[in-house]
């Protein structure tokens, strides 16, 4: 009896060790599956247990309870082992590349042009007459009039020269006299202390202008001047 039991045992676990076996192929084959390229079409997959898996378990389900039986032990219910499924998820690696478009490269500014300068207009210069010559202008002087408080002078001027010319005469009197300008003629004329000073316009070549002015006086003697001056030329007291 025991000799029995021992080899239903035997039968038992030989079965056993091969449907392990079988499960662990199994297993080791869906990894392979699970592990390899995806393709566009892949699905879940269940794998169902063989024909001969199924028909092992039935020959040592009766066996089984039958030395169980015998043994007086409960009977263990053998039910096949559920299906394993595997799900091969395709890992799909999408290398996305981003295409970088090449910058387009600006036109470089255009130059810019250069300003030209315009030449500065030179002004017309003004005629003026021309500087006066030594001795070109002569001229001399006379008190033609004099009374109490005032006195009249004349200076006639000459151009000897080829060229207009302006003049400017100056005549000095002794200090202490006290020109009080009145007026003037043929010219413009001031005062200033003792002098009075007279200023023509231009006076043609070989032309003569007799100016003159009005002054008075603090003393009531006859007036005299001492000297006279005349731009570009000599000046005399008559």
């Amino acid at each position: 009896m025991s000799k029995h039991r021992d080899r239903q045992f035997f039968i038992a676990r030989s079965v056993f060790g091969l449907i392990g076996a079988v499960l662990v192929g199994l297993v080791g084959w869906i990894a392979v599956r699970a592990g390899g390229p995806a393709s566009a079409d892949d699905t879940p997959v269940i794998v169902q247990p063989s024909a001969d898996l199924r028909a092992v378990e039935s020959t040592v389900a009766p066996l089984l309870t039958a030395s169980a039986v015998a043994a007086g032990s409960p009977v263990p219910s053998a039910s096949p082992s559920a299906p394993v499924s595997s799900s091969a998820s395709p890992s799909a690696s999408a290398s996305t590349s981003a295409s970088v478009s090449p910058t387009p490269s600006r036109s470089s500014a255009s130059p810019t042009p250069s300003t030209t300068s315009k030449s500065a207009t030179p002004s017309p210069s003004r005629t003026s007459p021309a500087p006066t010559a030594s001795n070109d202008l002569s001229a001399t002087y006379a008190t033609t009039a004099s009374w109490g408080d005032g006195f009249i002078a004349t200076v006639k001027v000459v151009n000897n020269g080829s060229q207009a010319h302006d003049f400017t005469v100056t005549v000095s009197y002794p200090s202490g006299v006290g020109l009080n300008l009145r007026g003037a003629w043929n010219g413009s004329a001031s005062a200033s202390g003792n002098t009075v000073t007279i200023r023509g316009n231009s006076l043609a070549a070989g032309q003569s202008v007799t100016v003159g002015f009005q002054a008075g006086k603090a003393t009531r003697e006859r007036i005299r001047a001492t000297g006279c001056a005349v731009t570009g030329g000599t000046c005399r007291v008559s």
